[in-house]
């Protein structure tokens, strides 16, 4: 269901995002213009996948910001994650020529007739094999279903399989060959596995040699998994063929289980050109109005306008924290010491010098400075993921390199450089100040002795009845 008019201005920052509707002031049945659909997509569209975004809104940034963001491109998902790999998108062919039609309509039909063939011969086998089977079943005294199940059986579950050394080889020669070809005249899988067939020099690989072709397929398979679309239509179309897969899956689960399963999916930024979509299975949607007395496209709606205002304003804050945390668990399992903190001022004299550890592989381009300094979001978000994917690290130095360092420090002090920036003075620098006495020995031996719960029970809470009867009677033999 589409935003209303004052929704998609309160995500552009005409209208502070505090002031968003809540749900009981959503009207039930909004009369509302439709986003603009996809071309070649089915009625329900999802979203992107569901990441952190960069600042859209300059306006407000966060009370830690160092200086004014600089402006940055947010018009597609692959513009607001620049540094991660980007699929790119495959090249459409060129348009066929009436000839190149007409052939193609040709192997067109041929294919079919052969589809046919292969029907009906399949159709004839079912048949055979259905007779037998149930010759089988009065022989043995069982069930036609039962024998069924053993011939047919399987599972929904798979592992997922090793790369083989016949992939990697067709992977190697696919980028060697079609790497500069045009699209519409690469050469087909089929033509790639002869070339690996017939090469002699595929035949006397070593053992290093089979390992580094896996290697280098693995990368290939790891590196699109985490990579970006490179713009909004191949975002909107993966996302379309995900949520699909996804529905059809939580189906197939809800026959099996009889599990109830609930999917929002629903764009990420003002700029995705993807609508949002919701998805129950049974009566799921029934829940949400017996339960909240709200539609579920309400929450839908809710939903949507979260995603493309959270993090706008926060996102700086929270990245920067994130590398501020990296940065002092990294220093702190370096050295084995809990009580350390990061000194970027004297980073060579307070930590290097002094502890024998040096970060290494700080992005490039980005000032080494406290994150807290970094005022752009582009710089702190590739520092961020260099600590996370381990690219940016702490390491121990040796003693060799602790003296070479240590020596060109006497170079630049000898050279008249401030290698050690002094501390800020106090405000009150020079003005004589009352000193506190210190305390006797025996004064401090009381103050540092710990007391006891009882004795500052009994200090505190002072008692206010005797334990024993305050008057004891004298009994009768006392007093004969």
């Amino acid at each position: 269901m589409p935003l209303t008019h004052e929704e998609i201005a309160a995500i552009t920052g005409d209208i502070a995002a505090t002031n968003l509707p809540v749900i009981s002031e959503l009207p039930a049945t909004p009369e509302l213009p439709a986003i603009p659909s996809l071309p070649d997509s089915p009625p329900r569209t999802p979203s992107p996948h569901p990441s952190e975004y960069s600042s859209h809104d300059h306006d407000s940034p966060s009370p830690t910001c160092a200086g004014p963001l600089r402006e940055t491109n947010s018009s597609s998902w692959a513009a607001r994650n620049s540094t991660r790999p980007v699929l790119r998108p495959r090249t459409p062919p060129p348009r066929l020529t009436d000839a190149q039609k007409a052939s193609r309509k040709i192997k067109r039909d041929q294919k079919h007739e052969a589809a046919k063939r292969l029907h009906d011969g399949v159709t004839e086998y079912l048949n055979e094999q259905r007779l037998k089977i149930e010759a089988l079943a009065r022989t043995h005294n069982v069930t036609s279903k039962h024998i069924n199940d053993i011939i047919g059986s399987q599972t929904n579950y798979h592992k997922s399989r090793k790369p083989q050394l016949i992939n990697a080889l067709v992977h190697a020669k696919a980028k060697e060959m079609n790497a500069d070809q045009p699209a519409g005249s690469r050469y087909t899988l089929a033509e790639l596995r002869e070339m690996v067939a017939n090469d002699p020099q595929t035949k006397k690989l070593s053992r290093e040699e089979a390992a580094a072709y896996i290697e280098a397929l693995n990368e290939h398979r790891d590196q699109k998994g985490f990579s970006v679309r490179a713009n909004n239509l191949a975002a909107a179309r993966d996302a379309v063929a995900t949520t699909e897969r996804l529905v059809k899956e939580l189906d197939d689960l809800r026959i099996r289980t009889s599990i109830y399963a609930t999917l929002f999916v629903v764009r990420g930024h003002i700029n995705d050109t993807i609508q949002s979509t919701m998805y129950g299975t049974d009566n799921t949607e029934d829940f949400w109005e017996d339960v909240y007395e709200h539609p579920m496209a309400d929450f839908l709606r809710q939903y949507e306008q979260w995603a493309c205002t959270q993090n706008q304003s926060k996102f700086l804050y929270y990245t920067r924290k994130q590398a501020r945390r990296l940065i002092a668990r990294g220093l702190v399992a370096v050295t084995g010491k809990k009580d350390i903190s990061m000194n970027y001022n004297n980073y060579d004299t307070a930590i290097v010098e002094t502890y024998g550890v040096r970060i290494v592989g700080w992005p490039h381009g980005v000032k080494f400075t406290s994150p807290s300094n970094i005022g752009t979001v582009g710089d702190i978000r590739k520092l961020r993921d260099a600590l996370k994917n381990c690219t940016c690290y702490w390491t121990a130095l040796s003693q060799a390199e602790v003296r070479a360092h240590a020596a060109e420090l006497d170079m630049r002090r000898s050279a008249g450089e401030v290698v050690r920036k002094p501390r800020k003075k106090r405000s009150d620098s020079g003005v004589p100040r009352k000193r506190k006495v210190p305390p006797t020995t025996v004064q401090a031996s009381q103050e540092n002795r710990r007391v006891s719960k009882k004795v500052k029970r009994t200090a505190l809470q002072p008692r206010l009845a005797p334990k024993s009867s305050e008057f004891v009677e004298s009994s009768d033999e006392d007093v004969e």
